[in-house]
C-alpha cells in the first residue's frame, strides 16, 4: 500500500509529498533535494481513527454472540470502558533476495516393514517483497503484536487521543525486522533439509506508524475481561471471553469417546489384521483425547489475538532445521511438539 505524508519545505514552505518508500523527494516549487527524517532518524505516520463509541460499542455486542461464548453474555456482561488509544507499530518493507539450497527427501517402499530413502538436491532463488510490523511498546497484555491491517487514512498529527510511548529501539527493530524477513523467505522453500543459504534484506522503508485501536473492558459475573477493536477497519483483534460451560463438556465427552473409539480400532488392525496404519489410529486417538482433555480444563476461557493462554499456547519464534521423522517415536514426539 502507497502512504503519502504531507509536509512543507523549509526552503520556501511550500507543500511537499513524501511517499512511503521515499527518503528523498524535491520540492515542485523551488527544486531544493529534500533528505526526510525526524529527530531519531525515523519517520513516523499516523492513522486516523475512524470509529466512535457507538460504532466500537455494536461491534463488541456483535462479538458477544459469535465462537463458543458463554451463551449469556450479551445479557449479562457489561461493558464498563470504551476508550481509544495510539499505540506504536514499527514497520518495515524490504526485499529479501538471495539463494537456498538443500534436499527433499523421497521415501519408497521396498517390502513389508521396508523403507529407503532417497534425497533430490534442489536450489532455490528467493526475490520477493515482504513487510514486517511489531509492537514498539509495553502495552501489557493487550493481544496485539503486530498489525492486522496496513491500509487507512493518513494524517499530520494525532488525535486527542493517549498515545502509548516507543519503549523499543530502532537498532533492535531493525535487526529483529530484518531476521524476521529473513525466516518468512526460508518458509517460502519446500526442502526437507537446508544445506546452505545467502539471503540478503534490502530495506525499502521503516517507518514508526502510530495505529488507533479501541479498548473495551466489561464484567462479567464479577470477572473482569477485555476486547480491543481496530481503529480503522473496525474487526476485533483481541480479547479475553468466559467459555461455554455445556459446550466445553459435550467437546471433553465427545473427543473422550471418538479417541478411544479409534484407539481401539488401533489395537484391532495392529493385532489381528497386523496392518502399520495401527500406528497413526493410535496417535490420531491418544492426540484427539489429549485435545478434548485440555479444553476440558483450560476451555472456560476463550482467547483472540496473540494472548498466550494454558490452552492455545504460543509457537516459540526459533529457528529449526527441518527433519523427517521415520518411526513411531518420532511421529508422536513432532506431534506433542507442534500442539
Amino acid at each position: 500500500m502507497g502512504i503519502t505524508v504531507a509536509m512543507s519545505c523549509p526552503s520556501c514552505g511550500g507543500p511537499v509529498g513524501v511517499a512511503d518508500a521515499s527518503r528523498t523527494t524535491s520540492c515542485p516549487y523551488c527544486d531544493s533535494l529534500l533528505y526526510v527524517e525526524d529527530s531519531e532518524g525515523v519517520r513516523s505516520v499516523v492513522y486516523k481513527n475512524l470509529l466512535d463509541r457507538h460504532r466500537v460499542f455494536r461491534t463488541v455486542s456483535k462479538w458477544f454472540d459469535e465462537g463458543f461464548k458463554a451463551r449469556d453474555l450479551d445479557k449479562v456482561g457489561t461493558v464498563k470502558e470504551i476508550y481509544p488509544l495510539y499505540v506504536p507499530f514499527w514497520k518495515l518493507n524490504a526485499r529479501a533476495a538471495g539463494w537456498i539450497c538443500g534436499y527433499v527427501v523421497h521415501k519408497h517402499r521396498t517390502g513389508k516393514g521396508h523403507y529407503t530413502e532417497t534425497k533430490e538436491y534442489k536450489e532455490r532463488m528467493v526475490l520477493q517483497d515482504y513487510t514486517w510490523t511489531n509492537i514498539a511498546c509495553d502495552a501489557g497484555d493487550i493481544g496485539i503484536e503486530s498489525l492486522r491491517n496496513l491500509s487507512g487514512e493518513v494524517i499530520s498529527k494525532q488525535d486527542e487521543i493517549p498515545t502509548f510511548e516507543v519503549t523499543t529501539s530502532k537498532t533492535d527493530a531493525e535487526s529483529e525486522g530484518e531476521e524476521a524477513i529473513r525466516d518468512m523467505a526460508r518458509g517460502t522453500v519446500n526442502l526437507t533439509r537446508v544445506t546452505f543459504e545467502k539471503i540478503h534484506v534490502i530495506p525499502n522503508s521503516f517507518l514508526l506508524v502510530f495505529y488507533p485501536i479501541w479498548m473495551v473492558r466489561y464484567d462479567y459475573r464479577e470477572r473482569s475481561y477485555f476486547v480491543t477493536v481496530d481503529g480503522v477497519s473496525g474487526r476485533t483483534l483481541s480479547g479475553r471471553a468466559p467459555g461455554d460451560p455445556v459446550f466445553q463438556g459435550l467437546v471433553a465427552t465427545g473427543g473422550a469417546a471418538a479417541g478411544g473409539l479409534l484407539s481401539s480400532i488401533g489395537l484391532y488392525v495392529g493385532l489381528v489384521l497386523e496392518s502399520e496404519l495401527a500406528i497413526l489410529a493410535l496417535i490420531a486417538g491418544g492426540g484427539l483425547m489429549y485435545l478434548s482433555y485440555r479444553f476440558f480444563r483450560h476451555g472456560s476461557e476463550i482467547v483472540q489475538g496473540d494472548i498466550e493462554s494454558p490452552y492455545k499456547k504460543r509457537k516459540k519464534k526459533r529457528r529449526r532445521k527441518l527433519r523427517y521423522s521415520s518411526s513411531a517415536e518420532d511421529l508422536m514426539e513432532t506431534f506433542f511438539d507442534n500442539w
